[in-house]
């Protein structure tokens, strides 16, 4: 009862998600007929298979989305996490090898595909900003870093390492427009560093390399922190 969503295998086999059923069912496109189901738990919704939106599926597994999670996890209030099942389709029977809580709303659809095809950046290069995918005019490398003021307007060129920002003070006027413009100078993997001012809505992932500019308006007189939001001692 209740189909859904249907993904494919490598093998002529067609994946489905019934949901008020709670099963993945299994059916030959060639023979149109169900060839074996498999329980999830529970109220699945959404299914994906291994590439298997393409013309090359992998084959090798599906993924359950399932809305509901009832005693499959520790319970940490009456707000319950969704619940992932990764399932093998190889072998002559399907079955689940994992669980995986979900802790954001409705599951909906998903891609899997295979790693050795993904080739993301490890680093931008330095100064990249990451919308244009250029280096950023207002790019600040060590030693450069510098405030300017013009009228009420004022740019700061920062960058960021391990452990210290530079400029680490800045002053201005109540009302003044503060630029910021934020350079990680890390050129090694996995040394991102966040960037955030209490009381003013600024708050920012700086990946190796990356850049980002920031506008705020200086509008409440005091003294306010600025801190690494991805914890590096700064």
């Amino acid at each position: 009862l209740g189909p859904l969503h249907t993904v494919f295998d490598n093998k002529g086999n067609a994946y489905t998600s019934v949901f008020i059923e709670s099963v993945v069912a299994k059916w030959s496109l060639s023979e149109l007929k169900v060839t074996e189901k498999i329980p999830v738990h529970y109220n699945i919704g959404h299914i994906l298979a291994a590439e298997g939106d393409t013309t090359n599926p992998s084959g090798k597994f599906v993924v359950a989305m399932n809305k509901m999670s009832l005693d499959r996890f520790a319970k940490v209030g009456p707000l319950y996490p969704q619940n992932f099942q990764l399932i093998d389709i190889e072998g002559k029977n399907m079955r689940i090898l994992q669980d995986m809580p979900i802790g954001i709303g409705e599951p909906h659809y998903a891609q899997m595909i295979r790693a050795d095809k993904v080739k993301p950046l490890k680093v931008y290069p330095l100064g990249e900003n990451p919308y244009t995918h250029q280096k950023d005019p207002s790019a600040t490398v060590a030693g450069q870093e510098k405030i300017v003021r013009k009228g009420n307007v004022v740019d700061v060129y920062m960058t960021a390492i391990r452990s210290h920002f530079t400029p680490d003070q800045i002053e201005v006027e109540e009302g003044d427009t503060v630029n910021l413009h934020l350079t990680n100078l890390e050129q090694s993997e996995d040394q991102t560093h966040g960037f955030a001012i209490s009381m003013h809505n600024v708050n920012v992932s700086l990946e190796p390399g990356k850049h980002e500019n920031i506008t705020f308006t200086a509008n409440k007189a005091g003294v306010y922190p600025m801190f690494c939001t991805d914890f590096c001692s700064a």
